[in-house]
């Protein structure tokens, strides 16, 4: 699936210049210039250029000007637009684009839940380095399952977590099929 065609559906970087509208238009009302080149009209919507330059690929977001630069009426009708059209990029709306076609609740760690561990003989406690190596993921998501307090997780250290083997199991039943000996 690649991206959405609609420069209103991609990502949060429409709806940031649709809230800030009003502060653009203005701003375009106030210069005097007639063209904007790439990066001067992505610091007037406070974007980087990379939105614009998909805008611009797709046809949304015309270069008419002298060196292939945005003429200012073009800019105005587009933000118009994205007034009219951007819809809210939330936490919750983001989750339901992707898994609109699913009809299901999406849990966030459900990766996490679906690998088979061999918990290492002798071990109580695991960090969450170790543990992703064994999960075969990232450790990234496992702080992030500590954060958000998906499974319980003590610091040894002011600077490291760990995860005792019952705390995991409570998490993510059926995840851990035996013991190995390491």
């Amino acid at each position: 699936m690649g991206k959405p065609r609609l420069p209103w559906k991609r990502g949060p970087a429409a709806w940031k210049v649709a809230t800030a509208a009003d502060e653009i238009l203005s701003e375009l009302d106030q210069t005097h210039r007639g063209f904007f080149s790439l990066r001067r009209a992505a610091r007037l919507f406070r974007l980087s250029t990379e939105p614009l330059r998909d805008w611009t690929k797709s046809g949304y977001l015309p270069r008419k000007g002298p060196r292939r630069q945005y003429d200012r009426k073009d800019l105005r009708q587009f933000v118009e637009m994205l007034c009219e059209r951007a819809e809210p990029f939330d936490p919750q709306n983001y989750e339901r684009r992707f898994y609109s076609k699913t009809h299901r609740r999406v849990f966030r760690f459900a990766k996490l839940g679906h690998r088979r561990i061999l918990w290492p003989c002798g071990r109580q406690c695991l960090s969450p380095v170790e543990i992703a190596r064994l999960a075969r993921c990232h450790p990234s998501l496992i702080r992030k399952a500590i954060y958000e307090r998906q499974v319980k997780a003590i610091r040894p250290t002011p600077f490291r977590w760990g995860i005792n083997k019952k705390d995991w199991e409570r998490a993510f039943p059926c995840s851990v099929v035996g013991s190995s000996h390491q």
